[in-house]
Parts: structure tokens; sequence; C-alpha cells
């Protein structure tokens, strides 16, 4: 099955929208999610997770493998996945929103929790935002090309919160899913100045050796790779936004992400820490 761009899915791009950015270089996660803070704005991650597609990978099953099925798919609706996994009893997760989409971005899905505002200097609860967007599997390359697009030029998110239409920028880009990039993929090239870019993570079989350096040339390298093959699953997607909540450093953002895999993995903390690349200096 190959989809390709519609009208439709042109629509659903408007809905991230250039975002201005005043600071003269590419920010940390940490100074990223501080600037949004003090300027009233939620800490935004926008999640890009196309489907796990059997055509192109093994999922594990053939009801999870189905590109186009959001309730049973590995990555959106199965024990692991983005909608799953944070609407789960007890996940500490509020859902904000899910909107449908169209036969490519297929739906996104938005949730909020509120971190102690005292590291921000913030005197009330600063409000944490991870929208997932899910993505065809087929269409795959629309995923990647989505996710390089909102990671070196910034963007900005239309949403609705309790019959409330916000507009937020994003703080956080990240991709979670299969490395086609693995398959001869290429990114595309970056149109806008280094300065538009936001920090980024990639959540994918050997990313580091993958994204690293052609989306550091667009001024926008991921501050969390991986350097094995791994499984791109949503508690990693959890633990990442926990810690950049508590505005932690690359260094123990990464620790988290070790953290958290060798658990629901049921490895020993040094076999976790080898899927993770070093942080980039």
């Amino acid at each position: 099955m190959k989809l390709s761009l519609s009208l439709s899915v042109l629509a659903t791009f408007a809905l991230v929208c250039p975002a201005v950015h005043a600071d003269p270089a590419p920010l940390e996660p940490a100074e990223a999610s501080l600037s949004a803070v003090q300027a009233g704005h939620p800490l935004l991650l926008y999640v890009v997770v196309p489907l796990c597609d059997n055509a192109l990978i093994d999922c594990g099953s053939s009801l999870a493998g189905r590109p186009g099925d959001l309730e049973h798919n590995l990555y959106w609706g199965a024990v692991f996945g983005a909608r799953r996994f944070f609407e789960r009893k007890g996940s500490g997760w509020e859902r904000v929103e899910v909107t449908p989409g169209d036969g490519v971005f297929l739906e996104r899905a938005i949730y909020r929790r509120f971190v102690d505002g005292a590291s921000w200097g913030a005197e009330r609860p600063v409000e944490l935002l991870v929208a997932f967007q899910a993505i065809h599997g087929a269409a795959i390359d629309a995923a990647v090309d989505h996710f390089h697009a909102v990671a070196t030029a910034g963007a900005s998110l239309v949403f609705a919160d309790r019959g409330e239409v916000r507009t937020e920028p994003i703080v956080i880009a990240g991709y979670e899913g299969h490395n086609r990039l693995m398959d001869g993929k290429r990114l595309p090239e970056s149109t806008g100045p280094k300065e538009s870019a936001i920090p980024s993570f990639v959540l994918a079989c050997e990313s580091e050796g993958y994204f690293a350096k052609p989306m550091e040339e667009a001024g926008a390298r991921p501050f969390l790779t991986t350097a094995t093959r791994m499984a791109p699953e949503a508690y990693l997607v959890d633990a990442i936004a926990r810690a950049l909540g508590d505005k932690a450093p690359p260094e123990r953002v990464r620790a988290e992400a070790v953290a958290t895999y060798a658990k629901w993995q049921r490895l020993g903390r040094r076999e976790a820490s080898s899927v993770f690349a070093p942080v980039p200096r």
C-alpha cells in the first residue's frame, strides 16, 4: 500500500505552524523549557509516531503490524503503545484531546500533567504536555519528513482544551518508531535558519548513526539518540517528559531513559546503557 500526501494531509500539517525564535542558537532542553515557562507557555513535547508496519519490520504479530490499525498497532494501541500506555490506570497523565485525522495523519492525542514550579522559579505548578501524532505506517517517509521539519524549523500546535482553542509553541520534538533511514530514506534539506531549530530526540534503532550528523548540520542535533537496535516504546517518552519536567539536563534525561529501559525490558543497567548513545558535547 502506497499513500501520498493529499490536501487533507496538508491541512493537518497546517495545525503545526512555524514559530518565531528570538534566541541566537538552538537551546538545550532545560534552557528551551525554561524559556517557554518564563514566557508563560507549557512544556510541550510533540512526538511523531509512524505506526509499526509488518511490510518493513517484524512487529510481533500480524495484528500489531497493521500500519493503519490504531487500536492494535504495536506503537499506538498495544500495551506499550503511545495511547494505551499514557491512558493506563495510574499513569499520572490527563487526556486533553484526541483528534481524528485522515488516511495518513491518523490521530493526534495530547496528555497533561503538572510539575512542581519551584525549580522553574514559578509560584504555581508548571504545565507539561505531550502530544503524540500517529501517522500511517505506510506513509513513514512523510512521518520522518514531518519530524525533521518541526525539529529544524520550530513550530506551534493548535489544539482544543476544555472548549478553548489554544496555540502553544512546541518546545521539544520527538520521533518514536522504525528508523526509516536504515532503509535508504534520506532526510530532506533544511531550508530554515539554524537558530529556528528546537531540541529533539529520536527513539529508533541506531538513530545516532543516521540522524545525528544531518540534523546537526541543520542546527538540530538530537540530545538523545540510540546506538543499537531497540524497542521504541512509550514508557521512554514518559521518562523523557518527566525528566524534562524536572528541568533535567541531557545527561540526566539519558540516565532516566536508561533506567526506564532497563526496568521495562528487564535488562541490567550496563546493557540498557549501551542502547543509548553518549550525550553530545
